[in-house]
């Protein structure tokens, strides 16, 4: 009964974390790299916790309000704006100042809390969502069991991204132990840069959607 659902939840799992390259997979990336694999799994449960927020938000009837225009134009605003600061943040930091920082130990619920809005402030994380779950919902419609068969096939999904995560912080983490200090360092200005560029994306969605 439930083989096709989590058929279709695996591939469509897959699919998606191969193509998904939003703010919080670099810092997933550069969080593994710097700061270790058990730091990188705690980014990658916020991660997933957030996609599972947006998606019972998606569930229970706030989709309707997430799609209106002005929420649209909010979001992307306000994740364009955060975005940039942090990108030229990371961009500007000075190798001395760096080291410093490199060398002080980060709360592990920071990791678990920069995940969870890294990937909540992405505009195109709540757009996913809603095409997901769209998908899923006109599959089983008419169903005998509908609401069990789109459960079971969103919750493969939310797992198989979550494995993927974990997997992408393993591969990471190994790269990670054979990097020094100074390559850290520059590694830290090209997440800054690609920050600034995915902060400037999301910015220029909400002047699109202003004119």
């Amino acid at each position: 009964m439930f083989f096709s659902p989590i058929f279709h939840g695996i591939w469509q799992g897959f699919f998606i974390s191969i193509l998904l390259f939003g703010p919080a997979f670099f810092k997933l990336i550069h969080t593994s790299i710097q700061e270790g694999f058990k730091k990188g799994v705690l980014l990658a449960s916020g991660v997933f916790v957030s996609d599972l927020l947006i998606a019972l938000l998606c569930v229970f009837g706030v989709a309707d309000f997430m799609q209106e225009p002005g929420f649209q134009k909010l979001y992307s605003l306000i994740g364009g704006v955060l975005l940039l600061m942090m990108g030229l943040k990371a961009f500007r930091h000075q190798y001395k100042a760096f080291l410093k920082s490199y060398s002080e130990r980060v709360p592990h619920s920071k990791n678990l809390f920069n995940g969870f809005w890294l990937n909540l402030i992405n505009p195109f994380t709540l757009i996913l969502w809603l095409n997901v779950l769209g998908s899923i919902s006109l599959k089983y419609a008419g169903e005998v069991n509908y609401k069990m068969l789109v459960t079971v096939n969103l919750i493969t999904i939310l797992l198989v991204l979550f494995l993927m995560d974990v997997l992408k912080v393993f591969l990471s983490h190994l790269i990670g132990k054979k990097l020094n200090a100074r390559i850290f360092f520059n590694i830290n200005k090209y997440f800054g840069i690609l920050l600034v560029i995915i902060g400037l994306v999301f910015l220029g969605r909400f002047v699109t959607l202003v004119l």
